[in-house]
């Protein structure tokens, strides 16, 4: 009995300070210029922790890999899934922009973005919201959201799109991937996602060349 209760406290002594810890990595380590992967388990939107804070946010630079787990079954109300991107202060639904992706009728992988403009939700707003392209599992695709003259502005490999961005602080943090709204998938989604830093050298070059992705502009 006393062993028991011995490590029911050393358990609930130790949960506190996983989370903290964990929470801490994912905001402090920098993994920018290496690829790395995250997953959303299934029946889930999304993993934790999540978010990394930047002083002064104008602009961020990704690539991004899809893979046979964004595919899914349409459910009634299909919205878009988020990818990455970036919030304007604490709360996202303030002023964000976000790379998005839905599968449409079983097959079809489109890419979108998706903006919220002084809290006015995109599916609420006008302009807030585009498709973008089609993508295809196990290609590298290349992204640019900045934030620049009041506006949010995308560029996803040669195509271009921008929105009135509002009024926003300076200061925000990184969006990671968040899946469904109403719905979640029944299996496991991953992404390969290697965030790009031009302040810090060092390219990982292990998985992919990123000679033939370099930005058009």
């Amino acid at each position: 009995m006393r062993l028991t209760i011995k490590i029911l406290t050393v358990v609930i002594v130790l949960l506190p300070l996983t989370e903290l810890f964990l929470v801490c990595y994912s905001t402090f380590v920098d993994q920018s210029n290496y690829w790395h992967t995250i997953k959303i388990k299934e029946g889930n939107h999304s993993y934790y922790p999540s978010v990394r804070f930047i002083y002064d946010l104008k602009e961020i630079e990704f690539y991004i890999r899809a893979n046979e787990s964004w595919y899914y079954k349409e459910p009634e109300r299909n919205g878009w899934s988020k990818l990455r991107g970036f919030s304007k202060g604490m709360h996202h639904d303030g002023g964000s922009a976000r790379l998005v992706y839905k599968c449409v009728d079983d097959t079809l992988l489109l890419v979108g973005s998706y903006c919220y403009v002084n809290g006015v939700h995109p599916n609420d707003g006008t302009g807030q919201q585009a498709t973008l392209d089609t993508i295809q599992p196990g290609k590298v695709y290349h992204c640019i959201i900045r934030h620049e003259d009041h506006k949010f502005k995308f560029w996803f490999e040669d195509v271009y799109w921008e929105c009135e961005a509002g009024i926003n602080p300076t200061w925000g943090y990184m969006l990671n991937p968040f899946i469904g709204g109403v719905y979640t998938l029944e299996h496991d989604w991953t992404i390969d996602i290697l965030d790009i830093r031009k302040d810090k050298p060092e390219i990982d070059l292990e998985t992919d060349s990123l000679q033939a992705f370099k930005p058009g502009f």
